[in-house]
């Protein structure tokens, strides 16, 4: 594997103000010092939000979320629900967000149909992905490009608001939008997808660990040293995701880099009101249930779990709650708690609702430490930051602090915005993420000269130009912990022979990547290797005069062509380019299995 260095622009001691060279982003071509309008979208599993900042050279940019949304006038907030339900006669026509009262029917949690095959916990109730899908009117990708369009145009609006419309029209923007760490690939490639249909495009990706981070930096600028460890807790409504970090500079410009690959899942929020229905379910019984999930005491009572319950809940087995189901009818239990359609809970009810999901988020921070003081053993974790709506909860904060109690344990300021404000200001150059680690193993399967000593009893075949016997073996280029720069690129050089009385169909090639999440890196393609997607390489445009011409073994002429695949991880979405002496030329597509 050959690799490419370009040099840290950081020799000035001053800072600047200024974006980034949105050209490495996807879809982006590079951009001039015109003043420009930073838009960084949040889409959430419960709630949404976006944020903006004008930026130039010459002033320090100031992020600000939007906080007046549809629906929910009279009241501010950086976030709007992640909901949106459709006029059954016209797909065309929707409510969203705020718009949306307890009485809407709506499919919860649309985002996380992004990526169904996320692996759920197993103390989550069963759903069914495909039945979610089936209730909505149009493909998943279509729904989240509407609810972003309408977010993004709503927020163009408010932002419009705050400076001339002709400053705004000629102000260039740059999209920056948000992804679960835990995010597969295929589920990146979806909502780059939605976002292009919304108008939010050229977008870059930037995970929602990585964005709390350098807010959590920014806003702890001066508390934090260079040589600093901590830990990112974003605990959000579907997902929760960790990472650590080592602050790397602090002067002229804020760096940090990944210690160690970050680690979720889906234990978020969301699965709190999921056993919430679950337990009530069990109370009254499946035939009661059936009825009263149709009726607004339903939609009532998990309301007032959601915003009651869940936020105020410290984790005391001797509080006790009311859960009211008005005009519900239901039987009594009082053996239950039940009366007169109020389940008055007691804390351990609370609490056995609770103790999955929080042992889960628990022990996910604690592995993230261990591994994090493992690799910089001189250099302790000093603080967790806790971020995400979840993230907010005393309950949560209290257990973390109980496990590590040597760790300061912070909520900072403004948390529930703390994702959508550092994806603004990802896009600025004096707040970096350095380097990260590769959280699996990426490669090809290639022909490779068979050896008698290790290969014995794997699938042979002669090539027909050298003559040489082969086997099928996997090659990996970017390996599980492996530190990756930003300021780099991978590459891996293909060569492959056509026949010299080619066609034009002979210079497109499919070379499929795969990944393996095995501790070791399997040596041939097994079970534990799988499809990661498929690339698509056109070669019609490349000069001819480089394919070199060879007779073959089989006494046949041949045409040897050969490349480099270059991969980019500089955002979250990994981008694929190809290469000849060094020169960007033919195109490659890649799609996602």
């Amino acid at each position: 594997m050959a690799f490419r260095f370009a040099p840290l622009s950081n020799s000035s001691s001053k800072r600047t103000y200024t974006t980034e060279d949105a050209s490495a982003s996807l879809g982006a071509t590079g951009l001039d010092n015109q003043d420009r309008v930073i838009i960084a979208l949040d889409f959430g599993t419960t709630y949404s939000g976006v944020a903006y900042c004008f930026c130039n050279p010459s002033s320090k940019p100031e992020v600000r979320p939007i906080i007046d949304w549809v629906g929910l006038e009279g009241r501010t907030q950086p976030k709007v629900p992640t909901a949106i339900l459709y006029d059954p006669r016209d797909s065309r026509n929707f409510k969203w967000g705020g718009q949306l009262t307890w009485r809407d029917d709506h499919v919860q949690g649309v985002k996380l149909l992004l990526d169904p095959k996320q692996t759920r916990p197993s103390y989550l109730p069963s759903s069914s992905a495909n039945r979610e899908k089936r209730r909505l009117p149009k493909d998943v990708v279509d729904v989240v490009a509407d609810f972003m369009k309408a977010m993004y145009e709503h927020a163009l609006e408010k932002i419009a608001s705050k400076v001339p419309r002709d400053y705004l029209d000629l102000c260039e923007k740059s999209f920056v939008l948000t992804v679960p760490a835990v995010w597969s690939d295929k589920a990146k490639e979806k909502t780059i997808q939605a976002a292009k249909k919304a108008g939010v495009y050229p977008v870059t990706l930037v995970k929602e660990p990585e964005a709390a981070a350098l807010y959590t930096f920014m806003t702890q600028e001066r508390a934090l040293t260079t040589g600093d460890c901590f830990v990112v807790c974003d605990a959000g409504g579907g997902t929760v995701d960790l990472i650590s970090y080592e602050v790397v500079s602090t002067e002229p410009s804020l760096e940090l880099a990944e210690l160690v690959p970050g680690k979720g899942n889906m234990s978020g929020s969301l699965g709190l009101n999921k056993r919430f229905a679950e337990a009530v379910r069990d109370l009254i019984g499946d035939e009661e249930w059936l009825r009263l999930k149709d009726l607004s005491a339903w939609a009532l009572a998990e309301r007032q779990f959601d915003q009651e319950i869940k936020t105020s809940f410290t984790g005391d087995l001797d509080d006790d709650f009311i859960i009211n189901f008005p005009g519900a009818r239901l039987e009594d239990n009082v053996n239950e708690g039940l009366e007169r359609d109020s389940w008055f809970m007691s804390g351990e009810e609370v609490h056995d609702i609770f103790e999955p999901l929080i042992s889960d988020v628990v022990g996910l921070v604690n592995d993230q430490v261990e591994a994090a003081t493992e690799e910089r053993p001189d250099n302790p974790i000093i603080c967790i930051f806790l971020v995400g709506g979840f993230g907010s909860s005393q309950y949560l904060k209290s257990r973390i602090e109980d496990e590590n109690s040597d760790i300061q344990v912070i909520q900072p300021e403004d948390a529930w915005a703390a994702i959508v404000k550092g994806a603004a200001l990802s896009r600025l150059s004096y707040t970096n993420v350095v380097s990260t680690k590769a959280t699996c193993h990426y490669g090809v399967r290639s022909w490779s000269s068979y050896e008698p000593a290790v290969d014995k009893g794997r699938p042979t075949a002669i090539n027909p130009v050298t003559g040489r016997l082969r086997t099928e073996k996997m090659t990996w280029y970017i390996i599980m912990g492996e530190t990756l720069r930003r300021d780099r690129n991978e590459r891996y050089t293909f060569h492959r022979h056509i026949s010299k009385s080619y066609s034009e169909n002979d210079l497109h090639f499919r070379d499929q990547m795969w990944m393996s999440n095995t501790q070791v890196q399997p040596q041939y393609p097994t079970k534990g290797v799988k499809s990661n997607c498929i690339l698509k390489s056109d070669l019609t445009t490349v000069d001819r005069s480089r394919f070199k011409e060879v007779v073959g073994f089989d006494g046949k002429e041949w045409l040897k062509i050969q490349y480099d695949l270059v991969i980019s991880t500089k955002e979250a979405a990994m981008k694929f380019w190809l290469e000849f002496d060094g020169k960007e030329a033919g195109s490659v597509l890649a799609q996602y299995a």
